[in-house]
């Protein structure tokens, strides 16, 4: 990249965070006195919200819930909540059965993966109106390319959690403490990683060097890129920011996807990573096995260490965990504005109320604390630099939700086990991120969405398989690229890069 380039990159990126916590430009009135007022002309009804989350109900939830309601009513939102848990690998199939056949949910956890695909579906509600009227603490405290990040077609989809967002997911961890026990570099390149993994499985027989991981991190050494129309190697394509054409490309036909898939197989065959790196046939809970010490390495992304270390410590009082960021040297790239989103399901009946609460949410610390961490001396602890900490609260009282659904990086407080300079670390993450030309964009799946429900099928039926070292590659890459081209992966493309190239030509994403 040319200096001039990357000067002018800065430039851009620093006026994005300049303007980050202005009003979502796109239907939301700036006017918040007139909002305010005419919002209390439309008092809201009492209602019990219905919440649909992935993974289990955590401790203590029914008590913490109770003492969100009473603050809730306190502060005059006549709202209570019933929240259902399903396990992760049905849960996004729930969320599309819940919205086709009318149940009444109201807010569900989605992603920027899948929210283009959800509003073909007709799976989601706009909240435009609604944020306008109930709103104003999501609309100013949440950057404009976050909004960006959730905005198919013109309309509003989600509330983004406000995080970190640059290169989040380009992250493995590591226990730092073996690495420092044999005297090991940090890993910066996938050469330390081979050091790490080789010297795990030759010097720690009873530690599995790497599980429960698909090698996302690689793309730092493979091929930095913004995926669309799903997530990671499930997309079937992707833009690179430094392609000069900024071409939308065939995921399947990409040297990174087959240089992943070989180190893949190149760990496996070392005996480094049980097959398939996803598979739970050996440790049916992969974070058990990962804090209790069974496991040398594991996913990450950029939060991950700060909501893992609290149970890995139980586990592990002397050990250390790394997060591993590959070439720190090379461009942080910002690709979009949004990862985990809460949005309102198309069949609720309480937009506004559901708004309403996710403003009452982001309005102050103390409503993010409770419904985050629960009840101040009952649930957790805090230190004096106000550290969360759980010393001395019983495992049955310790309330620790799915926050990564709803992080305010305003409000969030790292555990005591996390430094004060890598909590500085993380709060500053995105200082050095170079905007991408793809920030902001999300494409409408609409005119696509026979072909992308055609691909996902072959996707899904395919990509576990190719992941093992065993396979006959060139036979299943073949026949795997058929089927994408019958599919019309093709179709797919095409649309996708007018959509892009429409979206450029009217100032979007980062211009030269």
């Amino acid at each position: 990249m040319k200096k001039a380039g990357f000067v002018g990159l800065m430039i851009v990126l620093a006026v994005i965070i300049v303007v980050s916590f202005r009003a979502c430009s796109k239907g939301v009135n700036d006017d918040q006195g007139a909002v305010l007022s005419e919002a209390a002309k439309m008092p809201l009804q009492p209602v019990t919200l219905k919440l649909l989350f992935p993974l289990e109900k955590p401790a203590a939830q029914d008590e913490v819930v109770q003492a969100v309601e009473a603050k809730l009513a306190k502060d005059g939102l006549p709202i209570k909540l019933s929240i259902t848990y399903i396990p992760y690998d049905q849960y996004w199939n729930k969320v599309w059965l819940t919205a086709a056949s009318g149940e009444p949910y109201d807010i569900a956890l989605t992603a920027f993966s899948n929210i283009s695909d959800f509003v073909a579906k007709k799976v989601l509600a706009p909240l435009d109106t609604a944020l306008r009227d109930y709103g104003q603490a999501i609309v100013q405290s949440t950057p404009d390319y976050a909004f960006q990040g959730v905005t198919v077609g013109g309309q509003i989809y989600g509330i983004p959690r406000v995080m970190p967002i640059s290169e989040f997911q380009s992250f493995v961890q590591i226990r730092g403490d073996l690495r420092k026990k044999y005297g090991l570099p940090e890993i910066k390149t996938v050469a330390d990683m081979d050091l790490y993994l080789e010297t795990i499985h030759q010097r720690e027989p009873g530690i599995t060097p790497y599980f429960y991981d698909t090698g996302r991190f690689l793309l730092r050494e493979y091929g930095d890129v913004a995926f669309f129309a799903g997530g990671y190697l499930n997309a079937p394509v992707y833009i690179d920011p430094a392609d000069p054409q900024l071409k939308v490309r065939n995921t399947y036909e990409s040297d990174f996807f087959r240089n992943i898939m070989f180190k893949m197989h190149d760990w496996q065959n070392k005996g480094y990573v049980p097959y398939g790196p996803s598979d739970t046939s050996r440790y049916p809970d992969p974070e058990l096995a990962f804090n209790s010490g069974k496991v040398a390495a594991t996913w990450s992304v950029v939060l991950k260490q700060t909501e893992r270390i609290d149970a890995f410590k139980a586990m592990n009082p002397e050990g250390e965990l790394e997060n591993v960021y590959l070439h720190p040297e090379k461009p942080k790239y910002l690709f979009t504005g949004a990862d985990n989103i809460l949005s309102v399901l198309s069949t609720s009946q309480h937009v506004n109320e559901s708004v309403a609460f996710l403003n009452w949410l982001r309005s102050s610390q103390e409503n993010y604390d409770l419904f985050t961490y629960g009840i101040k001396d009952v649930n957790y602890k805090l230190t004096s630099d106000g550290a969360v900490d759980y010393e001395g609260i019983a495992p049955e009282k310790q309330y620790m939700p799915i926050s990564w659904t709803w992080n305010d990086i305003r409000f969030v407080r790292f555990s005591k086990y996390i430094s004060p300079a890598y909590s500085q670390q993380l709060r500053n993450w995105d200082k050095e991120a170079v905007a991408s030309p793809t920030l902001g964009f999300v494409p409408d799946l609409s005119p696509i969405k026979s072909e992308i429900a055609q691909l996902n099928v072959i996707i899904s039926e395919y990509l576990p398989r190719l992941y093992d070292a065993k396979v006959d590659w060139d036979e299943e890459m073949a026949g795997f690229r058929q089927k994408l081209k019958d599919a019309g992966i093709q179709h797919v493309i095409t649309e996708i890069q007018k959509q892009f190239d429409a979206y450029r030509a009217k100032g979007g994403g980062h211009q030269p």
